[in-house]
């Protein structure tokens, strides 16, 4: 494996190795999306480590012909034609017989998921009858219910005379409150655990399974004081502790006694409204822009956070000041979470709190809440944040992000995208210039760069303002003093989660490491990030049409405007154009400072480099970042640092791609997954070796080294 993954992963690659080494010529490992949802407007997700299996294991066994079709059961597994195609087009089976197996199975799977349900039906209702403790085993198939992975933890409770109902036999009480599928059913059986005194719950989950932290977190807050038990099983677990630990859980059961205690008070939280209106805890409403609400934004990069801040003026709003980002934060956020979540909840959890500490008399503050699309876990963050809220009972707190359900805040949302594209723009932009002077600045230069920005932010009151202000801004930067030309440093790009790749307290300290040999760090934009969010649904939508995105899609779409479909894919053609000419055109203003060293970017040959090793299915940041790595050497780079945020499953994925690549192409790379403290001295030699290998890079590719 060319990276740190979960147990069940690990289990994978042995049973491909094992594989292999019987001589198998071909080895069956598909890619399954979505699992089957009794309402297909809900997302039914695996994790993105099992869906990347088949691109992660082919990287590990380049010699293994592996079939692995994209298989997307959102809408039934009678409508998932793509095993009829591949039992046609790569095992030469004649589509008739191929439909007609496709068929049979799905009525032996259908058969055989309903008498699963008849026989938890009769175990439940007898377990129920009996009132003995009785155990709901929850977890992911492949870890909770296999013995390799389990430590055969079912057979060890029945062996003590425990009933064990299996959560997948469970009939599901409800949609599932999550976007992934095991996640629900995890949580079903915390529903019927929950109803029943006698039932009690066993997950059974994997060290370093981030999904199953945020699912944790839901559990525990449902089941309040009742025993449950988490078995995180990995590689070293041995049999004896886990037979400890059941034993143990039971002597809990046999002891506990439902205490009802006297119910809490209620607390109303905070809550953002629609048409740009804030419910106060107290019940009050009051507009967005009413003086006492102030607007905070996470920072995870200086000047990002700055320049997000100062677009919310712009809209009216009253930002509040950007908080400096710092380790009291990460110490304060893991005071209340697990610890096995990705690192940037901490962080955010420790930045909300100090807003919170900090604020004014009557101030209501209003945080803005990262939420990404699944299957990564940062659309949990906003579900984790509101429970967060109601149990510290903070009051006159509140989340944002603008969305259809608050009206997009109150604001035209064409008005408000050009907004936000501007900020991420001039983020980007002051990032790269930063990074460039600490290379060929001379001394105090980052520090020249940070007053001037913050003159100018100070002054741009308004989108006018600021548009008046940017020559004269650009102009200022182009006299900072320098003692070379960027173009003739070596260049690194930085890849990775978005979070983690801008500030320089992620890898404390590697950054001056590579500015005092001559190397220039360039994080990839966040615009890149938002670029991808529009391309990726018109790639999505052209692929049903036999096309790519491009003229001949857009006439196609054009033709069907009139449908779901090609409307879509005129407003994403429409969003993904005013952005690459805002970033155009910001760039070129900006190229004047001579301090510039990356153009704009090419999304379209970013998304089809990364769509030969990974398929797009897997929505985020994992195809860009692919992508961009595969595209470094063509846009001039000399080598690559990929980084992510702890328990980033799209970072492990990517590592595990690009490492191997980037190996065969002769591309220096290292990767690092930050844990937000001190970077150890094990990863300083890497990044001294990394160093002398982009230099040599260089060097042959006739960079002049100064």
């Amino acid at each position: 494996s060319h990276s740190g993954f979960c147990f069940p992963a690990q289990i994978a690659h042995g049973a491909v190795l094992d594989l292999v080494k019987k001589g198998v010529g071909v080895i069956f490992i598909p890619h399954v999306v979505r699992m089957p949802h009794p309402n297909q407007c809900r997302d039914s997700y695996l994790c993105p480590i099992t869906q990347a299996g088949p691109y992660f294991l082919a990287k590990a066994f380049p010699d293994c012909r592996l079939l692995s079709p994209v298989i997307e059961f959102t809408d039934s597994y009678e409508t998932c034609s793509a095993l009829v195609d591949v039992a046609v087009e790569d095992l030469g089976v004649g589509r008739a017989v191929a439909t007609n197996a496709w068929a049979a199975a799905v009525e032996a799977q259908t058969e055989a998921e309903r008498t699963l349900r008849e026989l938890g039906k009769e175990a439940l209702d007898a377990a129920i009858a009996a009132g003995k403790p009785a155990m709901l085993l929850a977890g992911h198939s492949y870890n909770a219910f296999t013995p390799e992975a389990s430590q055969s933890v079912g057979k060890k409770l029945s062996s003590m005379g425990v009933v064990v109902i299996p959560a997948d036999c469970l009939m599901p009480a409800g949609e599932g409150p999550t976007s992934w599928h095991f996640a629900n059913q995890i949580l079903n059986a915390v529903g019927i655990a929950k109803r029943h005194p006698n039932l009690f719950l066993l997950s059974v989950s994997n060290f370093s399974c981030t999904i199953d932290a945020f699912t944790h977190s839901m559990l525990a807050s449902e089941l309040g004081s009742k025993p449950y038990l988490v078995l995180e099983v990995d590689a070293h677990t041995a049999d004896a502790g886990v037979q400890t630990r059941l034993e143990a859980f039971l002597d809990i059961i046999q002891n506990y006694h439902d205490i009802q205690t006297a119910g809490a008070s209620p607390f109303a939280p905070c809550r953002l409204a629609g048409g740009g209106r804030v419910v106060r805890s107290n019940g009050e409403s009051v507009s967005l822009t009413d003086p006492r609400v102030r607007v905070y934004f996470p920072n995870f990069s200086p000047y990002h956070t700055q320049a997000f801040a100062m677009a919310a003026g712009w809209l009216g709003l009253h930002p509040g000041a950007v908080i400096p980002l710092d380790r009291t934060q990460l110490d304060k956020g893991l005071q209340y979470t697990s610890g096995r979540e990705c690192l940037p909840l901490p962080i955010c959890i420790g930045q909300l709190l100090q807003i919170h500490q900090h604020r004014q008399p009557g101030e209501i503050a209003g945080f803005y809440m990262l939420q990404g699309g699944a299957p990564c876990v940062s659309d949990a963050y906003m579900g984790y944040f509101e429970r967060f809220l109601t149990e510290q009972r903070l009051t006159d707190l509140f989340l944002f992000n603008p969305q259809p359900e608050n009206d997009y805040l109150g604001f035209d949302k064409h008005v408000l995208a050009q907004h936000l594209a501007q900020a991420i723009i001039l983020g980007d932009i002051l990032v790269e210039i930063d990074h460039v002077l600490r290379v060929v600045g001379q001394e105090g230069a980052p520090d020249k760069l940070k007053q001037e920005w913050e003159r100018f932010a100070e002054s741009a009151h308004s989108r006018d303002e600021f548009h008046a202000g940017l020559p004269t801004f650009v102009e200022r930067l182009a006299h900072l003093p320098r003692t070379k030309d960027p173009r003739t440093c070596p260049r690194v790009v930085v890849a990775g989660d978005f979070f983690t790749r801008f500030s320089s307290f992620f890898m404390d300290g590697v950054r001056d490491l590579y500015a005092e040999r001559g190397i220039i760090l360039k994080p990839v934009d966040l615009s890149e990030l938002f670029l991808y969010a529009a391309y990726h649904p018109m790639a999505e939508t052209a692929g049903t049409w036999g096309m790519k995105p491009g003229g001949l899609a857009l006439a196609k779409a054009c033709t069907r405007m009139f449908y779901s479909e090609g409307k879509e894919y005129i407003q994403k053609w429409l969003s993904y154009h005013i952005l690459q000419h805002e970033e155009g055109r910001y760039r070129e203003l900006f190229h004047e400072t001579g301090l510039l060293v990356a153009g704009p970017n090419a999304l379209s040959a970013i998304f089809e480099r990364g769509a030969e090793h990974v398929s797009p299915a897997i929505y985020g940041e994992l195809l860009p970042t692919v992508g961009k790595g595969l595209e470094a050497a063509r846009e001039g780079y000399d080598g690559m640092l990929v980084i992510g945020p702890f328990n980033c499953l799209p970072y492990r994925i990517s590592e595990a791609i690009l490492k191997p690549l980037s190996i065969r192409q002769g591309m220096p790379i290292l990767t690092y997954e930050s844990d937000g403290y001190a970077v150890s001295p094990s990863v300083l030699r890497q990044v001294d070796v990394h160093i002398q290998q982009v230099l040599e890079h260089a060097a042959k590719n006739h960079v002049a080294q100064v």
